[in-house]
C-alpha cells in the first residue's frame, strides 16, 4: 500500500511538471492580443490608430478621429453696438464665419464703408455690414479712415505707400495671402480689368455675369466664373473654379433627352433647395417630396415645376426635385416658351461628375454664387465652348 501511494504521487509530481513546461513555452501569438473583435469605421468618418504594447497585457486599442465641423455663426447677432471703419486693401473677402475656412459671401473693396459689429470671442474678427451683405473679415483689413496714395515727387529715393503693414507672425501671413489673393484680383479704377467678361459684346445691360466654358463640345467638364460690374463699368473677376455640364457636352441645339447642356446666354430663374434660404436675394423655393419638374413633351406643363399630387394625371414622366444634387441650386432659365422636344429642367445645382444637361459645381461654390446673386444686377448665365465665346 505504501508503494501504491508513493507511486501516484511521483505520478502527480510529473504531470505537474509538464503541464508547467506548456505553460512556460505557450507561444506569443497565444497570448498578445486580447482584443480580437473586428472593428469597422466608415473610411469618411474617422482614421483607424493601432497600439501593440510588448508588455505582459498587450491590447488593440482603436482610436476613432471625427472630422472637424465648421460652427454656423450668425452675424447679424453681433450689432448690438456699431462702429464705422474702411477697408484699407485692395479687396478683402467677407466670409460666413471668422476664419478663412469659412466659404466667402461677397467682396468689400478698398475704400468701401463698412458698419462694424463686435468681435467674435477669442479672435480677431469682426462682423460687417454693407449694404445688405453681413459676414465676417479680419479687423487688421479695416481702418478708421479711408486710405490715401501720396504721390511720390521726382526726388524722392524711397517709395511712399500707404498699404497696410506687414505681417509679423506666420498666422496673420496665412490670412493676407489667402484674404487678399483666394477670389478676386485687384479692383482698378482706371483701366478694366483684362478679363474675358469685358470682351464680352452682349452684356451691356448687366451687372452680374455667370461665364461657363469648355474647351471642346463634347468636354463633360467646363470652368466656371462671376464677374461684377465694378463703380466705373468694368467687369471685375469674383470667382474661378472649376465644375460640369452634360455627360455629352454642350450644344447649340438641344434637345429633351439628348444628356447635353444648352450653349446661350439665358437669365436667372428661381433659386431651390431641400435647406431653408441660404442667405440668396433670389426668390428662394424649399423643396418638398411633392415637387417635380414635368419633362413630359406631350405634356401643357412642359417644362414648369408641379406638385406631384396636383398633377399627376396631367403628365407621363417628372423628374423628381428631392434629390441630393438639387440641395442647393437655382434654374436657368431655359426654353422658357416650352417648346416640346426642346428641352428642361436645365438647372445650376450641386455636381462632383458630369450632369443630364444641367450645370454644377460644388456646394459650397453654388452657396457663395447663390448668395452673391441680385436679382437688381440682371444678373445672366452664358454657357458656351471657348471657341463660341467671340459670339456674345
Amino acid at each position: 500500500m505504501h508503494q501504491l501511494i508513493k507511486l501516484i504521487t511521483v505520478s502527480l509530481v510529473t504531470i505537474s511538471l509538464i503541464l508547467m513546461s506548456q505553460l512556460i513555452h505557450t507561444p506569443a501569438y497565444l497570448s498578445t492580443f486580447t482584443n480580437t473583435r473586428s472593428v469597422f469605421v466608415p473610411k469618411e468618418k474617422a482614421t483607424l490608430s493601432f497600439k501593440h504594447n510588448t508588455a505582459e497585457t498587450e491590447e488593440q486599442e482603436v482610436s476613432i478621429v471625427e472630422p472637424e465641423k465648421l460652427v454656423e455663426y450668425s452675424a447679424t447677432d453681433y450689432f448690438s453696438s456699431t462702429s464705422t471703419k474702411y477697408v484699407n486693401i485692395s479687396s478683402l473677402n467677407m466670409r460666413e464665419g471668422p476664419s478663412t475656412d469659412y466659404p466667402v459671401t461677397t467682396l468689400l473693396y478698398e475704400h468701401d464703408q463698412v458698419e462694424v459689429g463686435s468681435n467674435v470671442s477669442d479672435t480677431l474678427w469682426v462682423a460687417v455690414r454693407k449694404d445688405t451683405a453681413v459676414g465676417f473679415v479680419h479687423h487688421r483689413y479695416l481702418s478708421d479712415q479711408p486710405t490715401t496714395v501720396i504721390e511720390k515727387d521726382d526726388e524722392q529715393t524711397n517709395t511712399d505707400t500707404t498699404t497696410d503693414t506687414k505681417p509679423t507672425n506666420q498666422t496673420t501671413a496665412k490670412n493676407d495671402k489667402e484674404e487678399t489673393a483666394t477670389t478676386a484680383p485687384t479692383k482698378d479704377t482706371h483701366s478694366p480689368q483684362k478679363n474675358r467678361a469685358n470682351q464680352l459684346s452682349t452684356v451691356s445691360a448687366n451687372n452680374q455675369v455667370i461665364l461657363v466654358t469648355t474647351p471642346s463640345a463634347s468636354s463633360q467638364k467646363a470652368t466656371i466664373e462671376t464677374f461684377e460690374r465694378d463703380a466705373n463699368g468694368h467687369f471685375i473677376s469674383i470667382l474661378k473654379t472649376s465644375g460640369f455640364v452634360g455627360k455629352n457636352g454642350i450644344t447649340t441645339s438641344k434637345k429633351e433627352g439628348d444628356g447635353k447642356t444648352p450653349a446661350g446666354k439665358y437669365s436667372i430663374g428661381t433659386a431651390f433647395g431641400i435647406p431653408s434660404n441660404p442667405g440668396t436675394a433670389l426668390n428662394y423655393r424649399k423643396i418638398s417630396d411633392d415637387d417635380v419638374w414635368v419633362d413630359d413633351s406631350e405634356s401643357a406643363l412642359y417644362n414648369t415645376w408641379q406638385s406631384r399630387q396636383a398633377t399627376q394625371d396631367q403628365w407621363s414622366s417628372a423628374e423628381n426635385m428631392k434629390i441630393p444634387q438639387y440641395r442647393y441650386g437655382f434654374v436657368i432659365n431655359y426654353n422658357t416658351n416650352r417648346t416640346p422636344y426642346k428641352g428642361s429642367a436645365i438647372f445650376f445645382h450641386v455636381a462632383n461628375n458630369y450632369t443630364l444637361g444641367c450645370v454644377g459645381t460644388s456646394e459650397s461654390h453654388v452657396k457663395q454664387i447663390l448668395t452673391w446673386l441680385n436679382p437688381s444686377q440682371s444678373p445672366v448665365i452664358i454657357q458656351t465652348t471657348d471657341a463660341g465665346l467671340s459670339q456674345y
